[in-house]
């Protein structure tokens, strides 16, 4: 048996690897079929004489972008084309790595994905596959985040206008989870919701909105359910994902909005 058709695949990264190079690393172990792949880590634009390594972010070839000015690519661009083209938040998330990678993403404060990378480099000098493996637990979480954006916003596109005595109330409901700032983009005052944790009411924050008379009437009409007003009185919640409800609300969606067009 010739030995060169035995030889398993093995992903090769660069040394001190970046957000792009680890978040190409990542699609393919994930997505690509590599997920019980050896990872190996060579100088940057060097290359793995090998005939079953697959490069990434150095050494030429399909995933590594080097050979281009054009800012719309990077390594892991290369690969999310290849391993998840159609993926809406997997292509949001690597559009921003491939932004930080051409150094336009700007400074978001202390807690930005580059700093984390070169924070875990610097931990880890000599053990790149460390960093590797704490970076794709993050990537994970963002991926996931993503996700959830996109499901919030084609919830959001079945939304509910309403007149509110203070101005403009949105309502959304989606077991996604849901986000007030859609609302407060298209000029809501309040916003009203339903997700999988509970039922709430949620008021811009340069308003005068005070919910107070809004949770005196459900005392009234929902009394047995857990809702709290929050001391500022622009915060009316039964249930979050902090805190779910001992008692869940009986009211629909389209009750709340009564109630709160009435108050």
């Amino acid at each position: 048996m010739n030995a060169e058709t035995t030889l398993q695949p093995m992903l090769v990264g660069h040394l001190a690897p970046d957000l792009d190079c680890l978040a190409a690393l990542w699609m393919l172990r994930r997505w690509g079929g590599y997920a019980a792949a050896a990872v190996q880590f060579v100088a940057a634009g060097t290359r793995l004489e090998q005939p079953n390594a697959i490069h990434v972010d150095t050494g030429g070839g399909p995933f590594d972008h080097h050979h281009t000015a054009d800012q719309s690519l990077s390594s892991a661009e290369l690969v999310r084309r290849s391993v998840r083209p159609a993926d809406w938040a997997l292509e949001t998330l690597i559009a921003a790595v491939t932004a930080d990678d051409h150094a336009r993403s700007g400074d978001s404060g202390p807690l930005r994905a580059r700093d984390l990378v070169v924070g875990l480099n610097a931990g880890f000098p000599a053990d790149p596959a460390q960093v590797l493996r704490v970076m794709e637990a993050n990537f994970a979480a963002w991926y996931a985040a993503a996700e959830q954006r996109e499901e919030q916003r084609r919830a959001f596109a079945d939304r509910i206008e309403f007149d509110t005595p203070w101005g403009l109330g949105v309502a959304v409901e989606s077991q996604a989870g849901v986000a007030s700032r859609d609302a407060y983009g298209i000029g809501a005052v309040l916003f009203v919701y339903r997700d999988q944790y509970g039922m709430g009411i949620a008021a811009q924050s340069q308003s005068t909105v005070d919910l107070s008379s809004v949770y005196a009437e459900l005392g009234q009409i929902d009394g047995g359910a857990d809702w709290y007003l929050h001391p500022n009185r622009r915060l009316l919640l039964c249930g979050s994902s902090k805190a779910p409800p001992r008692v869940p609300s009986a009211l629909s969606l389209n009750d709340l909005i009564d109630v709160v067009a009435s108050s």
